[in-house]
């Protein structure tokens, strides 16, 4: 399956970010260099509604500028004993499709490998939160009334045609989204234009758009990035702070006579730790933690799991570095430790032997218990692979 590169989205990347960036939309043909129902197309959507595992929220269904209530093309049904409420009857959403409505596949990304890897794209150069959404659109309709999002959009046009009108990014956002806004008093927009497959549109946050689907059925994915505000970023600084400090951990009586003189005292104390933080090393740690939300990798949990079965005594392992040991206790030559919210006794040297591997390193699995036979090692591997600490490199 196809997944575009950033370049095809952002173009240029340093014009992209001296000129579009959280200023302006841009609009780029022909910017895919692949077929772009590569990347999704109406029989993909076919499949994942016909596979009758789908749900609500995933699927949203909006006909003239207004939401379909789910009832409409949902009902109850028993899988294995169980009650589900709300399964998505794909025949009535078919029926609600040729009478004119508007399809929303929210977090497509969550169904499509090569959807996820795209948002994973998104969420690492701009170190926030990415996902995707997909809309197809009857021919000739409107599917939203003119609104904005609270987020960056990559429109990517797939199939069909879609006339879009996007007004420029206002001088004061609000951050938040909104619907049914009064195109007449938007003034002139700053791009007008119909999209064909392969373009990329590209809109700031809260920039108000509307668009409408072409003589034929439309299909457009809308790749999302939640910005990273000043508000945002402070906010998780700060509370950093005030939650691992001690210092900030009291429980004051809030109408004590002296509680306003306790509050400024914290204040200062707050405000003398943000002086000694160190920018740089607090911007990596922002970094970091930006992209960090669901649907945006594809892991391969049960395939190591099944492996740890394999492995033998020369066979090499690494760390896996998204599942931290917690040592809480020392009992002589063994600890315990918290994996994965569970907790496990092990032996120390095993322990030191996962710290010690370098990032990119590798251990045959003989060598993790020195001293014992390589049966021995070559076991206690398998289980640290089947708990997810290491993984075959």
């Amino acid at each position: 399956m196809y997944v575009p590169t950033l370049d095809e989205l952002l173009g240029d990347r340093e014009t992209f970010f001296e000129r579009y960036f959280n200023a302006s939309p841009m609009l780029r043909r022909a910017a895919l260099r692949d077929d772009p129902r590569r990347l999704l197309s109406v029989a993909d959507l076919d499949e994942v509604l016909s596979s009758e595992a789908i749900r609500p929220p995933y699927l949203d269904i909006a006909k003239d500028g207004r939401q379909v209530p789910t009832a409409s093309y949902t009902e109850p049904i028993v899988v294995q004993g169980e009650y589900v409420t709300d399964r998505v009857v794909p025949d009535r959403v078919a029926a609600l499709f040729r009478a004119g409505a508007t399809l929303t596949w929210n977090s497509i990304n969550h169904h499509r490998a090569n959807l996820r890897a795209l948002a994973g794209r998104l969420g690492t150069l701009f170190a926030a939160p990415s996902d995707v959404i997909a809309f197809l659109t009857p021919a000739s309709r409107r599917g939203l009334a003119p609104h904005y999002d609270p987020v960056d959009v990559f429109v990517i046009q797939l199939e069909g045609t879609k006339s879009w009108r996007v007004w420029p990014v206002p001088q004061q956002r609000r951050g938040d989204d909104l619907g049914n806004l009064d195109e007449a008093q938007l003034g002139e927009p700053a791009i007008s234009a119909t999209l064909t497959p392969g373009d990329v549109l590209y809109m700031p946050y809260n920039c108000a758009h509307v668009a409408t689907s072409g003589d034929r059925m439309s299909l457009h994915l809308s790749a999302t990035v939640a910005p990273r505000r000043w508000t945002g970023l402070l906010q998780e600084i700060v509370t950093r702070i005030v939650t691992e400090d001690p210092a900030f951990w009291g429980n004051p009586w809030m109408r004590g006579g002296d509680t306003a003189a306790g509050l400024s005292d914290m204040m200062t104390a707050l405000g003398q730790r943000l002086r000694e933080v160190d920018a740089a090393a607090e911007l990596e740690r922002l970094i970091a933690t930006g992209p960090r939300n669901t649907g945006v990798e594809v892991v391969r949990y049960l395939s190591e799991a099944a492996a740890a079965d394999a492995i033998g005594p020369q066979s090499l392992l690494a760390r896996a570095e998204s599942v931290p040991v917690q040592v809480i206790a020392h009992a002589g030559d063994k600890v315990r430790a918290r994996i994965n919210g569970a907790v496990y006794t092990l032996p120390s040297q095993v322990v030191e032997a996962i710290e010690a591997l370098p990032a990119g390193g590798t251990l045959p699995a003989a060598s993790l218990l020195t001293g014992a036979s390589d049966e021995l090692s070559t076991r206690t591997a398998q289980t640290l692979v089947r708990i997810g600490v290491l993984r075959p490199a």
